[in-house]
């Protein structure tokens, strides 16, 4: 059930945003999930903001999980990885 609801939110999140910003779930294992997130957005001020989206899109889709960011790196300049934890 989790991996579906982050591809759910995943595939809404990169509907409304992409190309600026497109997310790829890497790995789904226990509460982690890893996401790629890459697109021209990384070279904003408001990276977070556009990391963060993808909890809201998962809270609207699926309103008995919860996440949030675990960590979050830049690997190149228009690419990011995030770990989310979830719960439900």
């Amino acid at each position: 059930m989790i991996r579906e609801a982050v591809e759910k939110a995943v595939e809404n999140y990169n509907r409304y945003r992409s190309p600026e910003a497109t997310a790829r779930v890497l790995e789904v294992k226990g509460d982690s999930v890893l996401v790629e997130f890459s697109g021209s957005f990384c070279y904003t001020c408001g990276v977070y903001d556009w990391i963060e989206d993808l909890i809201y899109e998962l809270r609207e889709a699926f309103p008995e999980i919860s996440a949030r960011i675990r960590s979050w790196k830049r690997v190149s300049d228009d690419k990011l990885l995030v770990e989310f934890e979830l719960a439900h």
